[in-house]
């Protein structure tokens, strides 16, 4: 994974501040060398208004004078990285974020949520930017010890797996890794009412089934980590199953809140319409309603 040279997400709110001070402490645990802030003038009609009552000349130095802006208050925010460069670009927020990864060839991508907000632009960006995608809620805290990588057992969560565990190799300090799977269970309760009507079986017999069934999934999980990670025979793994009656995406915040997670990572498809609506069930869920924790969404 590339983290040398990342691109930050500015747009002069107050999201700017907490959003440039992890990546600067984040910077102090992987090697992050460089950063590209951009800023992307979205209203593209007033841009191109401006173009054509006061001309291409007066509209470029609109976007000089947002650049040496941005080199007057973002730049002296970070103090631990060598090299800070500022970009202020008219146009498509897609296209834009688009063109910068190409041109910087970077994979990383660092992007600001408001507290409470459901984070529609990095829902954009999860979607349609072929980068790996740092997700920095407002209330985020600087720390890096405690990381939780969410799979399944899918052929996908193989390539997930190894992209964090590449990114994991990054960070000083020998964090814990947790590699997590949160199973849909039925629910306990309505099925031992269920059974109990229809007289098929006692609550005793059927907690041995739940049970049973509960171990087999643990031990799938177990089993398809311990074979996916046999090239990385240094990496010390805990390996956790938590079965959930709700939804999958609740049982997940809640595990990372309980257990003081300082970074979650997961993973996104992205880019189809049919992807959208797979990460729609999932990954945007959390992305929505996770107001503390970064997120690192791997591709």
């Amino acid at each position: 994974m590339k983290t040398d040279n990342a691109i930050v997400g500015v747009n002069f709110s107050k999201l700017d501040a907490p959003l440039i001070k992890y990546v600067d402490f984040l910077s102090t645990k992987i090697p992050i060398r460089t950063v590209n802030n951009l800023f992307v003038f979205t209203a593209r009609n007033s841009f191109d208004a401006l173009q054509k009552d006061a001309g291409k000349k007066e509209a470029e130095e609109m976007l000089k004078s947002i650049k040496n802006k941005m080199s007057e208050t973002i730049t002296p925010q970070y103090k631990n990285i060598k090299y800070v460069k500022n970009y202020a670009e008219a146009g498509l927020f897609v296209q834009k974020y688009y063109h910068q990864v190409n041109r910087k060839e970077t994979d990383l991508v660092f992007m600001g949520k408001e507290n409470e907000s459901h984070g529609s632009m990095n829902k954009v960006v999860v979607r349609h930017i072929p980068a790996q995608t740092f997700i920095v809620p407002e209330l985020s805290k600087h720390k890096l010890s405690n990381i939780i990588i969410a799979l399944d057992q899918t052929d996908f969560s193989k390539h997930i797996l190894h992209k964090a565990l590449e990114f994991c190799s990054l960070v000083s300090g020998s964090p814990s890794i947790t590699c997590l799977h949160v199973g849909h269970m039925p629910s306990h309760a309505q099925l031992v009412e269920m059974f109990s009507e229809s007289h098929q079986l006692n609550v005793n017999e059927f907690k041995k089934i739940y049970d049973s069934y509960t171990h087999d999934l643990k031990e799938s999980f177990e089993n398809f980590i311990k074979e996916n990670t046999k090239d990385y025979h240094g990496t010390k793994l805990n390996i956790q199953f938590v079965g959930e009656t709700r939804k999958a995406y609740r049982g997940l915040l809640s595990y990372i809140k309980a257990n003081n997670a300082d970074l979650l990572i997961m993973g996104s498809k992205s880019h189809s319409m049919i992807d959208v609506m797979l990460l729609g069930s999932f990954a945007e869920k959390i992305i929505a309603k996770n107001n503390e924790i970064p997120m690192l969404v791997v591709k």
